[in-house]
């Protein structure tokens, strides 16, 4: 433990002072997610982006080579629903409508979560603020490693709405008046009427409280709605149907119960943390072991987040989901429902130079992270 702190130490004092290197990545295998896999396979990076993939690459003079032997390299993990590394608390609870709350102004660029992460093969992350509130406030994608500038990937990214009971659990209207929990909702029709009180009234709005709303509406700024139930994801649906929007559910327990409705309008689901014993969820939710499964037969587009991405690819192949499609749902997949695939979650050229060494198959138990590289800089937490 003394020694895993000391290497941490080591990581926060130079990763901001660390500098990509032009080399050429050599392994037994390369899962470029935009093909069959590469056997074997190499990657040459320039600037920290990637200049060149193929069975093989010629390495140009003075440049380093590094062979992974019989590793295996994919491109950097993406949890793209998480609020690892917000400081101060992820709502702001004195209103109920606070679409303009920013997440990146709460980050703290040097919390261990992100050094964790990046140990676990993490290297871009989508930043959520919390569920107290009907409307949350902005998203952000970010980096886990790197310069502070060099890490915002998308500043303000999706409008986050909450249509589940988080926001009416503790309110009362009548009951100390004096509290912050005497507020609306106080249920959840409570929540889904201050939705579309919302969008009604932005529509009809100038101001610029409600301008994210209006960005939403006008489907110029994607939506991500908390809603783990059934009956609370049809809900979001209809709002999608009175009010068009690029809509995306994260949480998604109860997603394989409406999976054709998913599917039919073409919303992707961010499914939260899976459990593995098959029994009640958050919220009263009824969780299975194969959610990711069958939203993948129904064509439901879904990324797995919530940390210890590799292991949640691992238990959800265990449970049905092929294992290509297991990969995608921690790479690509995420990088696509963030509209953020022109820079993660493939190993092209063009693209940044994220990457996770592995020892061995990905999906191989015995498997370890060997080290993980952001934007062409590698780093190690061992």
């Amino acid at each position: 433990m003394l020694k895993q702190l000391a290497v941490f130490a080591i990581i926060a004092a130079t990763a901001n002072s660390a500098v990509a290197e032009d080399v050429v990545i050599k392994a037994a295998k390369v899962y470029t997610q935009t093909g069959a896999a590469l056997v074997p396979g190499a990657v040459r990076i320039k600037d920290g982006r990637i200049a060149e993939v193929a069975a093989e690459v010629t390495a140009p003079a003075g440049v380093k080579v590094i062979d992974l032997g019989a590793g295996v390299l994919i491109p950097g993990l993406i949890d793209a629903h998480t609020s690892l590394g917000i400081d101060g608390g992820t709502d702001e609870q004195t209103r109920e409508v606070t679409p303009t709350f920013r997440v990146l102004d709460g980050v703290d660029w040097s919390a261990r979560a992100f050094r964790e992460a990046r140990s676990e093969g993490t290297t871009t992350v989508g930043l959520v603020p919390g569920t107290d509130n009907v409307f949350a406030g902005l998203s952000s994608v970010v980096k886990t490693a790197g310069d502070r500038k060099q890490r915002v990937v998308k500043a303000d990214h999706a409008l986050v709405i909450t249509a589940a009971s988080d926001p009416a659990a503790g309110n009362s209207a009548r009951s100390r008046p004096d509290s912050i929990y005497a507020r609306q909702p106080t249920n959840r029709m409570g929540v889904i009427w201050i939705l579309r009180s919302e969008f009604g009234r932005a529509n009809a709005s100038t101001a610029v409280e409600t301008a994210p709303i209006r960005e939403a509406l006008a489907a110029k700024r994607p939506v991500i709605c908390v809603s783990r139930v059934d009956n609370d994801i049809l809900a979001a649906l209809r709002l999608k149907q009175d009010y068009p929007m690029a809509l995306t559910i994260a949480g998604g327990q109860e997603a394989y119960k409406v999976r054709d409705a998913l599917a039919a309008a073409k919303v992707p689901v961010l499914l939260d943390t899976q459990s593995t014993a098959a029994a009640l969820g958050i919220e009263g939710s009824e969780t299975i072991f194969n959610t990711a499964g069958l939203l993948h037969e129904s064509g439901v587009s879904f990324a797995l987040t919530g940390g210890q991405l590799i292991d949640q690819a691992r238990f959800a192949m265990r449970h049905g989901l092929p294992a290509d499609v297991a990969l995608a749902a921690i790479t690509s997949q995420p990088a696509k429902i963030l509209g953020v695939e022109k820079r993660v979650g493939t190993i092209a050229a063009g693209l940044d130079a994220d990457f996770v060494a592995l020892s061995g198959d990905p999906f191989d138990l015995t498997t370890a992270v060997r080290w993980t590289m952001c934007n062409g800089v590698m780093y190690t937490e061992d």
